[in-house]
């Protein structure tokens, strides 16, 4: 169930987030709260939360390791063998493995090579990778790879915060438009209305012909008809707006009727403000900047699968360290050791092969999207400083117009109360007075909707 908004205006103008006439909401107000308490704009912010998460997790490849085994056989009476190993597993961001380890081992029937002395053995181990994986392995990519999901989270925040901003803007815009079109109707609608009853007692008064009646009646229904059309559309935009307005706690707020918006000359005023954008970075781009995390993404891969083209060469050392047999007296010896080597060479490779072919096709394609897509924000740049400049001058020789309008509908206005003109032609005066003021606005209109999609560049140079 929506609260009505006539009510959290006191409130929230209360506390300073709304300020100015109580049955005002201007943009600023509404854009803060847009900001602050719209669901999609919060469930983007839970991309911070997001890509912190992912370099948590991808700093979880460089975790040390506990690790215990023991197994025991006994049977007939007889304490086959018993093994007991434990280990502390220490990965680095070299490609060198190090770990800790303790072994103690027993039994009738052991094993001879897991013969150790009564107190145990104590090992220290270094694996190094010399080949295959001495340049990248899997760890420096899994630690590459979570900070690059983090960033695209962060692109990802980016994008839906531009798309409902850019949004919210349109809506304030069209709600500001539909109420100063309303207003001018329903002016319209009155002095049409009190001419109307005029006329009717002229002709009562055996002044005027009846068919002056019927032409100020006709003219009348017109009136009533654009009057509701208007505010029909003004509903619509209204609840439009709606869409963007919500409180603290996650619920819908509506607008009441006797809030009003800024005029839409006001808007404009803002919108211009908030869209200077004097040196375009389109880098910044968060499309550009996705398709850059997708191809650093793409590439990372392929540095690690050519890793895999190489042979695998791994040297294994333990030194191990003699606790003691009869009693705790750990002792080292250069000679004591285990060493191992482990060699493997791939022949063909056609799937690693494969796999690195079709990441360089993907590149390609993308790198061919980002400069598609680069040289469409130049041009729309540039098309927006063109259409900005044509729609001022439209704007301004729409002004001249509604200027001379008036004056001519002012002076048609003044015959007919002389008596020098007829109904016909005051209704016309009035009617391109009218169209001249809604002329003005659509001018205004279309002024501020290039001013927003300039905004729309501008949010894409801001990294958030």
């Amino acid at each position: 169930m929506k609260i009505r908004i006539l009510f959290i205006v006191f409130i929230i103008g209360s506390s300073g987030i709304i300020s100015g006439a109580s049955d005002t909401l201007f943009y600023q107000a509404f854009r803060d709260i847009v900001i602050s308490n719209y669901p999609l704009i919060r469930k983007a912010n839970l991309n911070e939360d997001i890509s912190e998460a992912f370099l948590l997790k991808g700093r979880g490849a460089l975790d040390s390791k506990f690790a215990g085994y023991y197994d025991r056989k006994r049977f007939d009476n007889k304490d086959y063998f018993t093994t007991w190993q434990s280990q502390l597993k220490i990965p680095t961001r070299l490609p060198v493995d190090l770990a800790l380890g303790y072994e103690n081992n027993d039994g009738e029937f052991l094993n001879p090579e897991n013969s150790v002395p009564d107190y145990g053995l104590m090992y220290g181990t270094i694996n190094i990778n010399l080949l295959r994986g001495l340049i990248f392995d899997d760890q420096r990519y899994n630690l590459r790879n979570a900070e690059l999901k983090g960033i695209k989270s962060q692109i990802e925040r980016d994008l839906m915060i531009r798309e409902i901003l850019f949004q919210a803007n349109l809506s304030y815009l069209d709600w500001s438009a539909s109420y100063q079109k309303s207003l001018l109707y329903e002016q319209y609608l009155n002095t049409i209305s009190d001419r109307h009853q005029n006329i009717i007692q002229l002709f009562e008064n055996g002044d005027n012909p009846a068919i002056d009646t019927v032409e100020s009646r006709v003219n009348l229904n017109t009136a009533i008809d654009k009057y509701l059309q208007a505010s029909k559309n003004l509903m619509y935009k209204r609840q439009k707006l709606e869409l963007f307005i919500w409180d603290e706690e996650g619920n819908p707020l509506a607008i009441d009727n006797e809030i009003i918006p800024e005029t839409p000359d006001t808007v404009i005023i803002v919108f211009e403000d908030i869209s200077q954008l004097p040196v375009p970075v389109f880098e910044n781009d968060p499309i550009i900047r996705k398709v850059a995390n997708k191809i650093e993404q793409l590439s990372l891969e392929n540095k690690l699968e050519s890793e895999n083209l190489k042979p695998a060469l791994d040297v294994k050392f333990n030194t191990l360290v003699n606790i003691g047999n009869n009693d705790f007296s750990p002792l080292y010896s250069a000679n004591d050791y285990k060493l191992g080597i482990g060699f493997e060479m791939p022949l063909q490779n056609r799937k690693t092969r494969g796999q690195l072919d079709l990441n360089k096709a993907m590149i390609g394609q993308l790198e061919w999207d980002q400069l598609l897509y680069r040289q469409k924000l130049q041009n729309d740049y540039t098309r927006l400083g063109n259409s900005i400049s044509l729609n001022q001058r439209i704007l301004a020789n729409a002004q001249l117009k509604v200027n001379n309008s008036e004056q001519l509908y002012q002076a048609e206005v003044f015959k007919f109360e002389l008596g020098e003109s007829s109904v016909f032609l005051l209704n016309q005066r009035e009617r391109k007075y009218l169209e001249a003021r809604l002329e003005e606005l659509s001018a205004v209109k279309d002024l501020g909707q290039d001013f927003n999609d300039l905004y729309y560049l501008k949010l894409g140079q801001e990294v958030q």
